[in-house]
């Protein structure tokens, strides 16, 4: 197996399909809907940045991470590389843990029911189409550290 073998439904384009099919329902259908409705605009705004700037922090560091070092960080192609540091130290999928919290902030900050829905689609797309595959393929790729490394980091957070 030279690579996790996910060419199709890549997670940064199911992530901004994801953004824009939420921004769009709430902009046309549902803008009258608030999700936060007992929060004040400035309250749930500030929340929605807070979380949605921690996010892409988080998700940034380990792309940055991973070009330094030299790997891939595409999941068409073979890794090199087992990272476990940095952002990696916290989580085995950094990156998914942005697309996830860019998602939350948007139903934070914009007070979205579909940006709810399009996270927790995300979630369960990334938990139950990409990650096995990924972590198959790192099994696979690494059998001696990467099984210890499941040991020390939890997958999400």
């Amino acid at each position: 197996m030279n690579s996790p073998g996910i060419r199709f439904a890549v997670p940064p384009l199911v992530f901004t399909l994801c953004f824009v099919t939420a921004g769009a329902l709430q902009w046309f259908l549902f803008s009258d809907i608030k999700l936060l409705p007992f929060l004040p605009f400035m309250l749930h705004s500030a929340f929605g940045l807070m979380i949605g700037l921690a996010g892409f922090a988080f998700m940034m560091a380990a792309w940055f991470h991973f070009l330094l070092i030299g790997t891939t960080v595409t999941t068409s192609t073979p890794v090199n590389i087992l990272v476990e540091n940095g952002a990696f130290h916290y989580s085995r999928n950094p990156m998914y843990v942005g697309f996830v919290s860019l998602l939350v902030a948007g139903a934070v900050g914009f007070n979205s029911l579909p940006f709810l829905l399009a996270a927790a689609f995300m979630f369960v797309y990334l938990s139950q189409y990409i990650i096995p595959r990924e972590e198959r393929y790192m099994n696979a790729a690494f059998p001696e550290s990467y099984p210890s490394y499941c040991r020390k980091v939890r997958r999400w957070l």
